[in-house]
């Protein structure tokens, strides 16, 4: 196996915790991009590169856009994607490519990973749904991890968002959505931001947590600024439940990976 290099975002851990099963079979050095950011470019002596991300807004984090064009030579990798997500991939893996083909390079191989979702309507999802998940990615680990050793190419995996939209799980989902609906409507986006309430301490844990440096913690309590990625990291890793996404109710469940650590996040 060619020397391999996987960057990786996470918010709730679902995709450090992939990054780094494929990590281990694949004996590869697993970056978080964000330590990346500042870097004018990147330049490895990895011959195959992954990235491994969650999808908002069924797209991948604008990090990974800023990422991709700073890596050297990537005309030459061998390129893999993996993204997690908790309604539908749709084509967040086909935006990577079109990312990926502007600067020069070739994405091999896309892999979609069901996880549970750790936003809107996260409070949904059973533990015995989550379970199954996990089940579900370590049965294909093997196969993915096989597929990217022999360097195959060409299969980019994608769902029809319209279809997704009616698996019953999403389906219980859809009154959370319709209140969304409604304080973005008749409140405007900002009652939709992240607050926190009295059972704060000023902890600084969503200062260290947070992958895009969003928070400050001032007169001990934390201030979100303007560049959050919507990953929710704040709010699920947060030890005292005290942070919310405005005053409506999403159906929100503090969630992270459970094989991941909070120290595991901020390392």
């Amino acid at each position: 196996m060619d020397k391999a290099e996987i960057y990786y975002f996470s918010g709730s851990g679902n995709s450090l915790a992939v990054a780094r099963d494929v990590g281990i079979r694949l004996n590869a050095d697993i970056t978080p991009v964000m330590s990346l950011v500042d870097l004018e470019s990147i330049d490895t002596e990895a011959n195959v590169i992954g990235f491994v991300f969650p999808i908002y807004d069924f797209k991948p984090p604008k990090i990974m856009e800023k990422i991709i064009p700073k890596i050297k030579n990537i005309e030459s990798k061998y390129i893999f994607a993996i993204c997690t997500y908790g309604i539908a991939p749709a084509k967040s893996l086909k935006h990577i490519e079109k990312t990926i083909k502007s600067c020069g390079g070739c994405l091999s191989a896309g892999v979609a990973v069901e996880m549970p979702q750790s936003g809107i309507g996260s409070g949904t999802v059973t533990k015995a749904q989550q379970e199954k998940m996990f089940e579900n990615w370590k049965n294909r680990l093997d196969g993915v991890c096989d597929y990217i050793s022999n360097r195959r190419a060409g299969e980019i995996e994608t769902s029809i968002l319209f279809f997704s939209l009616f698996k019953p799980r999403i389906i219980k989902i859809y009154p959370i959505f319709f209140v969304f609906l409604k304080h973005l409507i008749f409140e405007g986006i900002d009652s939709l931001a992240f607050t926190s309430n009295e059972k704060c301490t000023g902890c600084g844990t969503c200062q260290r947590i947070c992958p895009q440096n969003n928070i400050e913690i001032i007169e001990n309590k934390p201030v979100w600024s303007d560049h959050c990625a919507n990953c929710f990291a704040c709010l699920n890793w947060c030890p005292n439940g005290a942070i919310s996404l405005g005053k409506a109710k999403m159906g929100i469940k503090n969630y992270h990976h459970p094989d991941i650590k909070i120290s595991d996040m901020i390392s």
